[in-house]
């Protein structure tokens, strides 16, 4: 029975060009905009990184860079005006903290959470996708893709395509499902970051402040902090200094938003 039999995929999941398109249609993962397009059962998320990405993944990329490289900006510049080795001490330790959280939001993403089991068993490529259907069978807790009994707190993630071990949510800001393997680096990193934008938001408005209070001086500040040997008047310096301050006010909303969205992930975490 050719509906019984494993279809061939390639090696990312893709169905082969010698299978059916009815025989392929019954085995495509659901869409999604993290799988890719006319996906098999074959294909599995092995880490966040790996493409398509989710576009709130993207959005969090995006946002990291913009946010970790502004706040850095905005502090260096703001040390450099004050002049002070408390807040040079500061800078450090923003910079140490930004350092934890990259390095644990990679360990995050890159951390394989597929249960054992899984990794050693065959592909069931006859299985069929069902809407509002548990893939993991309720009564003999065996995976209809991934062909092993579930052991308690398994379950089969759809948008990864995988079975996970100790599995807790889907994060889509991740790109990756968050489970026993990767839990305590998870909270780690959200606590890291949550004190590095704490920090970042507190060094932002007191250089804000700063630039209220004395204008003339963080304008000469910035100009110094940019290499120019002479300081520009006019026209030149007030548009400068006027985009430089709503570039410090669009960090300073971004880094409440971003603040008020961590505390209440780990808020949520900690009641758990």
């Amino acid at each position: 029975d050719a509906g019984a039999e494993l279809i061939r995929a390639s090696a990312d999941g893709m169905p082969a060009a010698s299978d059916t398109s009815t025989l392929v249609a019954e085995r495509r993962i659901p869409e999604a905009s993290s799988v890719p397009a006319g996906a098999t059962v074959f294909w599995a998320r092995r880490h966040g990184f790996q493409w398509p990405w989710d576009p709130l993944f993207a959005l969090h990329c995006a946002a990291t860079v913009m946010l970790a490289g502004g706040f850095t900006l905005a502090l260096a510049l703001h040390v450099h005006a004050d002049g002070s080795r408390a807040w040079a001490m500061v800078l450090g330790g923003e910079v140490l903290l930004l350092a934890v959280a990259l390095a644990l939001d990679a360990a995050v993403i890159l951390r394989n959470v597929e249960a054992r089991e899984a990794q050693a068993q065959a592909r069931n490529g006859a299985y069929e996708f069902r809407r509002g259907v548990a893939v993991i069978d309720v009564v003999s807790s065996e995976c209809g893709v991934c062909c092993m009994r579930a052991k308690i707190g398994t379950r089969h993630c759809k948008l990864c395509n995988k079975c996970v071990a100790g599995y807790d949510h889907h994060c889509r800001w991740l790109n990756t499902c968050i489970a026993a393997a990767n839990y305590r680096l998870f909270m780690a990193f959200v606590i890291c970051a949550l004190l590095y934008t704490l920090l970042a938001l507190v060094c932002c408005l007191r250089a804000a402040a700063c630039a209220a209070s004395d204008l003339l001086r963080f304008r000469h500040a910035l100009w110094s902090a940019i290499g120019a040997e002479v300081l520009p008047t006019g026209p030149l310096a007030a548009i400068t200094v006027t985009g430089f301050l709503l570039v410090l006010a669009t960090f300073i909303l971004a880094d409440t938003a971003v603040l008020l969205g961590l505390a209440l992930l780990l808020a949520f975490h900690v009641r758990l």
